[in-house]
């Protein structure tokens, strides 16, 4: 009998969401378990490192694992799902690319969590507004040239449109989920334009968008997410 798999999460889309697309498009049952504000700042510190998400893996036997790092459970989901390859220089390339993506992540982050929150300073909460804006702007102009004009370059050199292989993977997973909050325009200071020069990232975003498990995903849940039991 399978451990039954709870993914927590605050109710936005975030680090989990990735992970939430991996377990529609492969077929993973899972709860969807969400966290408010308040109930985080009181699980904070049985939560291994204090951060979110975590998967709970409770095994028939009675006992309970909780894991951490969302690249870790990305992965186990993706292996679950068919959607890890099995061959191991094409895995690389996959981790390759996750790895990319956390590097385009970082300034974003840096914006977000000011200096108490990256442990660089004591005294500091946040960044001033003009900080924020001049992180982001560097962002926008040093950042994602490099990393997504990496993946864009890789993408054009692919003859199935995914980033790695023929078939959809948790690497494609992981590059919507990020293009898709970087264009909502939630972050202040990132153009909803900013993909204009990436035409094959666009088409990678509407190719996972309309195959059929995160469709179907996308389709019947929406955020801010509540918690809930998800069945193939």
């Amino acid at each position: 009998m399978s451990p039954k798999l709870s993914l927590v999460y605050f109710p936005i889309g975030g680090r989990a969401e990735a992970i939430r697309l991996a377990a529609a498009a492969g077929g993973v049952a899972f709860t969807n378990k969400v966290l408010s504000g308040t109930d985080y700042q009181e699980a904070r510190e049985s939560l291994p490192l204090g951060q979110l998400p975590v998967l709970e893996i409770d095994y028939p036997c009675g006992k309970t694992t909780v894991m951490t790092q969302s690249n870790a459970i990305l992965r186990y989901f993706g292996k679950l799902g068919g959607l890890y390859p099995k061959d191991d220089i094409k895995a690389m390339e996959v981790d390759s690319v996750l790895d990319i993506l956390e590097d385009l992540l970082t300034g974003i982050i840096t914006s977000m969590m000011g200096p108490t929150g990256l442990l660089i300073s004591d005294d500091k909460d946040s960044w001033t507004a003009e900080e924020k804006m001049e992180i982001r702007k560097r962002w926008v102009t040093k950042s994602v040239p490099r990393f997504l004009g990496h993946i864009e370059k890789r993408l054009e050199k692919s003859e199935s449109g995914w980033v790695v292989g023929d078939s959809m993977t948790i690497a494609d997973l992981k590059i919507f989920s990020n293009l898709t909050w970087f264009t909502s325009g939630v972050l202040d200071g990132v153009p909803t334009t900013m993909l204009e020069e990436y035409p094959a990232c666009v088409s990678l975003v509407e190719k996972v968008k309309t195959a059929e498990g995160t469709k179907k995903w996308t389709d019947n849940y929406s955020k801010p997410y509540g918690t809930f039991d998800y069945a193939p």
